[in-house]
């Protein structure tokens, strides 16, 4: 206990009952031991507080994740799927119009050719 042993505990109680006197030293160590009682009963309370603040905090710390990663798995997926749609509108056969080829060319007329 502490680091005490048997010598040194009969050494500190000789000088406890030197200081305090054969009548006053049974009150005294009556009084030491329910302070002790009620230390430890204070110091238990206060672990399993914590211990059960630190489960809660876990607890709440999961759910938080949970949700955070439900809520980034799903635009994901949403995104995905409007992309894929996309790409298979493009590859899907589009309908070409011919056109008329325009040129910028004259042709040559009849009036050209008398002329030059």
């Amino acid at each position: 206990m502490f680091g005490i042993g048997f010598q040194e505990l009969l050494v500190i109680l000789v000088v406890a009952l030197i200081v305090l006197g054969p009548q006053r030293l049974p009150e005294v160590a009556k009084s030491l031991g329910k302070f002790y009682r009620e230390l430890k009963s204070a110091i238990d309370d206060v672990k399993y507080s914590v211990a059960t603040d630190l489960k809660s905090v876990k607890e709440i710390e999961y759910d938080i994740k949970s949700d955070i990663t439900k809520k980034l798995e799903e635009p994901v997926k949403i995104d995905f799927e409007k992309e894929f749609e996309k790409e298979i509108k493009k590859s899907e056969p589009v309908k070409t119009v011919e056109r008329e080829k325009i040129t910028f060319k004259r042709e040559k007329s009849n009036e050209d050719n008398i002329n030059g």
